[in-house]
């Protein structure tokens, strides 16, 4: 049955317009989902018989418990998911215990795979099957909007988009990570589409709608990251030639209403709220085995900016290879490593003539945000190098894409003139 839908998916992807329109040659297209399909294997093998506790294979069970409550009981499956027994009632939006809104997030996806029982007959690697077909759209998305800004940069928008290894392997799982990546890559192709090449619809403003309000669902703080960054990107739209200096504003004001926020109104206090996520992070760090120091959040903006260049250590260099005792974190060491050299070849070898379009102010704004937010957190080796990998992506694009690797290639060639 694995195989069959295999063949079913390579079908889909050879034949659908949302493909084959992508400029990407059949044979590459279906190169690109097999190497999703080795890595969600891996990821299978390892969740299943290597972790003691997967929140995946979580997933998945509870899944199955809806497939059958739907067949025992109808009314309750499509009722329960808007069922809650808290006393805060459908309050406590921004809260990590006691929130109906926290936990409808994994309600969401046990729905989706309890969907995906249906036709898999329950088996867990084809649910992940299932997932990563629908992950590929938003890898496709990217590509086709990346590679208008970067007609010359085929190989390297590939690579980053595609087979960025963290995010590759962490969003070929089910979880919230691979669907946060589907969201936003479609509200980027859609927004794109419509603001660079004025093909506006309101085909394309449902869908961003839709996938705003997915995110919204599945990680509110994503989304309140999310907004300030597409404002910006729509206003740098109106004035390309101060397109940086449209990003820094509306950040700036959004600085001052993040921190402002608990005179506005007390239950959305926004500093709070991060720093109660990072004390939520710090309980569960007590129960892991790559748990790293990290310096208390207070909800003020003298903690936030004193506790930013650890935050930002520990999202753009962490793990060190120094502190490796666990060899699953070696690769993501090298990850990191590896996009150091870019951003240091970036600096040396960047292109003489770079126009950088509102997107990449985007890119660099929203990606940074994340990682920063993570930095802040996350005290969890291994949830950190999952949370930012697929933010990682829009760093990684505009690195390799504005490097002259033809410079270094012919300074490398002139060092090493046997190579010629």
């Amino acid at each position: 049955m694995f195989f069959l839908y295999c063949l079913f998916f390579y079908s889909l992807i050879t034949n659908l317009k949302f493909f084959t329109d992508s400029g990407i040659s059949k044979r590459i297209l279906l190169t690109l989902f097999l190497a999703r399909i080795l890595a969600m294997i891996i990821g299978c093998y390892l969740n299943v018989y290597f972790l003691p506790v997967s929140d995946s294979v979580v997933f998945h069970q509870m899944g199955i418990q809806e497939f059958n409550l739907l067949f025992q009981n109808p009314h309750e499956y499509f009722v329960n998911i808007f069922q809650n027994g808290y006393p805060y009632g459908h309050g406590r939006l921004l809260e990590d215990s006691h929130s109906f809104w926290n936990n409808l997030r994994t309600n969401l996806l046990a729905k989706m795979l309890s969907i995906f029982d249906l036709f898999s007959l329950k088996s867990f690697l084809i649910n992940t099957l299932f997932y990563n077909f629908f992950i590929f759209f938003g890898s496709v998305a990217l590509y086709k909007v990346f590679i208008k800004l970067f007609p010359n940069c085929f190989y390297q928008v590939i690579i980053c988009i595609f087979l960025f290894p963290s995010a590759l392997f962490f969003s070929s799982m089910i979880h919230r990570d691979g669907l946060i990546l589907l969201s936003f890559s479609m509200i980027i192709y859609h927004l794109f589409f419509i603001l660079k090449e004025h093909q506006f619809s309101w085909k394309r403003i449902v869908f961003i709608s839709l996938f705003l309000l997915m995110i919204f669902l599945l990680r509110n703080f994503v989304f309140l990251t999310l907004i300030p960054a597409v404002a910006a990107w729509v206003v740098a739209n109106k004035f390309p030639k101060k397109a940086f200096i449209s990003f820094v504003a509306v950040y700036v004001v959004t600085a001052i209403l993040f921190f402002s926020s608990t005179f506005i109104t007390p239950s959305f206090n926004l500093p709070q709220y991060v720093s109660s996520k990072q004390e939520s992070f710090l309980q569960l760090a007590k129960a892991g085995n790559s748990t790293i120091p990290i310096n208390t959040l207070q909800p003020t903006f003298k903690s936030f900016l004193i506790n930013a260049p650890q935050a930002l250590n520990h999202v753009l260099m962490r793990p060190y290879f120094s502190e490796i005792k666990n060899f699953q974190y070696l690769p993501f060491a090298i990850e990191i490593f590896l996009m150091e050299i870019l951003f240091l070849l970036f600096l040396f070898f960047r292109k003489s003539s770079i126009k950088a379009d509102p997107i990449i102010y985007f890119c660099i704004f929203f990606s940074l945000t994340m990682l920063l937010i993570t930095g802040y957190t996350v005290p969890i080796i291994g949830a950190m190098v999952r949370y930012r990998s697929i933010y990682l992506i829009l760093l990684a694009i505009p690195l390799t894409c504005f490097i002259d690797w033809k410079r270094i290639a012919k300074i490398s060639i002139s060092k090493n003139p046997e190579r010629k």
